[in-house]
This record gives C-alpha cells, sequence and structure tokens, in this order.
C-alpha cells in the first residue's frame, strides 16, 4: 500500500459524523430553491432546453458554451417545469461534486482531510450559489473534479494491464463531459500534462498524451464549430484584461463568491487574502508534502495562470467561473493543512474560521440578493400584471430583463429592443434566437407603432451609466417622451417600469 493509503488507513473518523455534513450541504443548496429570482442566464437555459436536440445544438453552436448541460436539463424537464424541480439538476450534481471530494480526499489524503474538505465545500458560497443556478458550472466542476480522481489514481497507484483500462476509461469519460459543457475546460484538463513534464514523469506523460488524443477523437464533433464561437467571442463579449484587481477577485470569489454585499467585504477580502497566505505558507513550509498535495497545489494554480496569460491573446478567459476545479483544489489543501499539518492550533483554527465565518455571513445575502442583473423579475410582473390592459405593449430596454419577465408572464404581451449591431452587447445570436423561438423587436419606432400605450421596462444601472456617459436622459426614454405621453412610473427594486400613452 502507497503512503496515501496508509494514511488513510490511519486516520481515525472525524468526530462529526460525515453524514451530517452531507445534509447540511443539501439544506443550502434547498434554501429558496423555488422562491429565489431567476435572471437571464437561467431564462436562457430554460428557453433554449424547451427545444430539441437538434435546436439545442445548433442554437448552442452559434452561442459560446457547448450543448450537454441544456441537453441535460431538456432531459430533466420531462418530469417537470417548475424552478424548484429544474434547479434540483443542479443540486443533484453539486452533491455529486460533495461525495467525489470525500473520496478523493479520503483515499489519498485521509478521512481527517476528507471531513474538512467535504465540510469546507458543503458551506462555499461558490458552490452554494452554482448549486442554483440554471447553468452548467456545476457540471463543469463534477467532471473536471472526476478527471482529477482518475488522474490521482493513476499517478499514485500501481495500476497495470487489465486493472488500469477502469481508471484511463474513467479519465476520459470526465473529461470528454467537461470538454462537452464548457470550452474552458480544456485549459484544465491540459494541466495534469503539464504536472507530469514538471515531474518529469515521462512515461505517464506520454500515455495521457495517448488519452489526450482519444479524448480529442470523441470531441472533434463539437470542435469544429469551437472556431466561430471563439470568433463571436472576441466580437462580442468584452472583459478586461485581467490585472491584480481580477486576481483579487478571483481569490474573493473562491471564498465567498461574488458580488459581496459592501458592508461585508472589508471582512471578506481581508479573510480571503489571509487564508490563500497561511495555505500557501503551509504548503511551502511542509518539507515533504504529499503527491496528492504537490498535484492538487498544481490544479489550483496552474489553471488560473494559464488563463491568466491567454486572455492577453483573446478574451473573455480569466473569469473565476472557469477556476472552479481550482477553487475545489485549493479546498482539499486547505482541508489537508487543518487535518494533517503539524501546524498550532491556534493557526489551524484561524484557517477553519477564515473560511466558515465569512461564509456564514455572505451566504444569507447571497440568498437575498436582488439587484442588476439579478433583479425582481417576479414582482415586477405581478405588479404589471395588475395594472396593464388588454393590448397594452410591455417593451424592455434589452434581453437582461425581458428574458426572466417573460419567462415569468410569458402570456403578456411583451418584446425587447435589440442590441446594437456589432457591438460588445449583441451576443444573442440569429441562430439562437430561432432555435428558441424569441426575437427582438426591429427598432422602437416600428415595434410602438400603432400602440395606444406602452410600458417600457429599464434597469437603474442603464439610466446611471448613460449619465456617467454624459447623456442627459437615455436616449430611449427622450424618445419614447417626445413621441408619447408619459404616465406613472413604477419602480420595483432596481427596475423601472415607465408607462406611455398617445
Amino acid at each position: 500500500m502507497n503512503d496515501a493509503g496508509t494514511r488513510s488507513a490511519r486516520s481515525k473518523a472525524p468526530s462529526v459524523p460525515i453524514l451530517v455534513v452531507f445534509v447540511l450541504g443539501l439544506a443550502l443548496r434547498l434554501i429558496a430553491i423555488g422562491s429565489r429570482g431567476i435572471w437571464y442566464d437561467d431564462a436562457f437555459s430554460i428557453f433554449l432546453a424547451r427545444n430539441s436536440f437538434e435546436d439545442i445544438v445548433s442554437g448552442t453552436a452559434a452561442d459560446t458554451m457547448p450543448p450537454l448541460y441544456y441537453s441535460l436539463l431538456h432531459l430533466w424537464m420531462v418530469f417537470g417545469q417548475g424552478v424548484a424541480w429544474l434547479r434540483m439538476l443542479n443540486v443533484a450534481l453539486s452533491m455529486g461534486i460533495l461525495c467525489l471530494v470525500y473520496l478523493l480526499a479520503g483515499r489519498y489524503l485521509g478521512r481527517k482531510t476528507a471531513f474538512w474538505a467535504m465540510t469546507l465545500t458543503a458551506v462555499s458560497p461558490l458552490q452554494v450559489y452554482h448549486a442554483q443556478e440554471l447553468r452548467m458550472y456545476a457540471l463543469l466542476a463534477l467532471s473536471l473534479l472526476g478527471y482529477t480522481f482518475f488522474f490521482l489514481r493513476l499517478l499514485l497507484e500501481p495500476l497495470q494491464g487489465r486493472s488500469a483500462w477502469p481508471a484511463w476509461a474513467g479519465l476520459v469519460v470526465f473529461a470528454v463531459i467537461a470538454m462537452y459543457t464548457h470550452n474552458l475546460a480544456v485549459f484544465t484538463l491540459l494541466v495534469p500534462n503539464l504536472y507530469l513534464l514538471l515531474r518529469r514523469k515521462l512515461r505517464f506523460f506520454g500515455q495521457l498524451c495517448l488519452a489526450d488524443v482519444a479524448i480529442l477523437i470523441l470531441a472533434s464533433p463539437w470542435l469544429v464549430i469551437l472556431p466561430g464561437q471563439i470568433a463571436k467571442i472576441q466580437a462580442a463579449f468584452w472583459t478586461p484584461r485581467p490585472g491584480l484587481l481580477e486576481v483579487v477577485q478571483a481569490i474573493l470569489a473562491m471564498h465567498t463568491n461574488l458580488p459581496v454585499p459592501e458592508v461585508l467585504l472589508p471582512v471578506s477580502l481581508a479573510s480571503s487574502l489571509l487564508a490563500v497566505a497561511l495555505v500557501g505558507f503551509e504548503v511551502l513550509r511542509a518539507r515533504s508534502s504529499p503527491q496528492p498535495i504537490a498535484a492538487l497545489v498544481t490544479l489550483a494554480i496552474a489553471p488560473a495562470l494559464v488563463l491568466f496569460v491567454v486572455s492577453y491573446v483573446m478574451r473573455p478567459v480569466f473569469v473565476p467561473r472557469a477556476l472552479m476545479l481550482s477553487s475545489l483544489a485549493y479546498t482539499v489543501v486547505a482541508a489537508w493543512v487543518v487535518a494533517e499539518r503539524p501546524a498550532p492550533r491556534l493557526v489551524r483554527g484561524l484557517l477553519l474560521a477564515l473560511f466558515l465565518v465569512p461564509a456564514a455571513l455572505v451566504l444569507p445575502s447571497q440568498t437575498l440578493y436582488q439587484d442588476f442583473p439579478r433583479s425582481p423579475f417576479q414582482q415586477l410582473t405581478e405588479e404589471l400584471t395588475e395594472v396593464v390592459s388588454p393590448g397594452d405593449l410591455i417593451l424592455h430596454d434589452n434581453k437582461l430583463s425581458y428574458f426572466p419577465a417573460h419567462y415569468y408572464a410569458p402570456t403578456l404581451n411583451q418584446s425587447f429592443l435589440p442590441d446594437e449591431p456589432g457591438s460588445h452587447n449583441d451576443t444573442l445570436a440569429e441562430a439562437t434566437q430561432e432555435a428558441m423561438g424569441i426575437y427582438p423587436a426591429e427598432s422602437l419606432e416600428t415595434v410602438t407603432a400603432g400602440e395606444s400605450r406602452v410600458w417600457f421596462i429599464v434597469f437603474e444601472e442603464t439610466l446611471r451609466e448613460y449619465s456617467q456617459l454624459g447623456y442627459p436622459q437615455h436616449p430611449n426614454l427622450l424618445w419614447l417622451r417626445q413621441e408619447l405621453d408619459q404616465g406613472r412610473t413604477l419602480q420595483i427594486g432596481d427596475l423601472l417600469a415607465y408607462e406611455f400613452h398617445r
């Protein structure tokens, strides 16, 4: 038995049952699962997943992500359409992450480390958030974690001949799932190759390269579409090239997720930076870290470094959500410091507090958050339903408010204005519109022609942005005020509904 296996066998069971941590993680992921509002990204996933597999493929090919998550959501919808049920897909994926974190850490670092790794993952605001968001990031984290598990198994356990084939098959399968889940997964999948080169394990490196060929072959049906998606991202998305601020934001996101309420920001920022410093210091202080720790540290750091460098060639790639595996690898390393390092008890207690206290502070505000772009859209549609008359047009300034409002009130007469063609906001491709059957209005003039009453919906944030650019008022509001008579103004959270009539 290897050293990791020996440590695992000798480790004592944690004082608090694993089942309690599992239940805690599940409870946190179920809080407000049906009442918490959806936003544009959630609604986009729902509208696309409602269509056939053929439409999902064509819609995602014109968009920026592969089709696997939308296809899974499509199958999940067979059993229900409610928000709570739809979110249960990601809850199930997130609970799979909890189990796999425990299995990986327990197998190679001991049960104490596994317990704390599972605990920190269970209460992670980042993990809890993506357990409810109807996007592909929980699936991405699970698939990359599965790939890491089988990589460590092949690296640390003497598997030969037939006994190695299941591990290689598992590695390839999870990698292919990741490739069909998120286009940035490839930057994480290549990190084990880098690790083997740095460790001069050339034989294993050659074997892993052969597995990479199999992965590329299985992912090739989608890889032929990838160049077109990359071109769209370069033209239609704008994210600043990362500097120190973006690096700090990524560290903050791994501990507390973003956005963080202003009142909690100093505590969250200080605790995140101090936690990283403590974990890094203890890893460097260990003269001979276990090989799993060295591999996990590489997986925690290298993807961020690679995406940082690549972001100066293409954009937007340095985003915290693409670092889901890095976050999990870092969490396992931190749990090892708490459980196994011969650090002073005070240091280990401080490190736990730096993870648990910010999570306890941030999780309630994360659950209750209702601000741009996750505004109170359901409340908006409920109030509009009470005041609109038959034939009234509800016109949204952009797709960000239209999509969730249309989900909550599909029978209301709603439309939205198109993004400026060729602008960085022009992200809803025509093929995606066709796949979903959702199209913007041709223009403000044409959509309001002949309408007796129009309700114009706009974010307060949008009005502030135009003001900061030097506009006396929003151009669309200016046109409406010149052409129509303005009536009431409703404010629902950070959403404004302006009434205009002839």
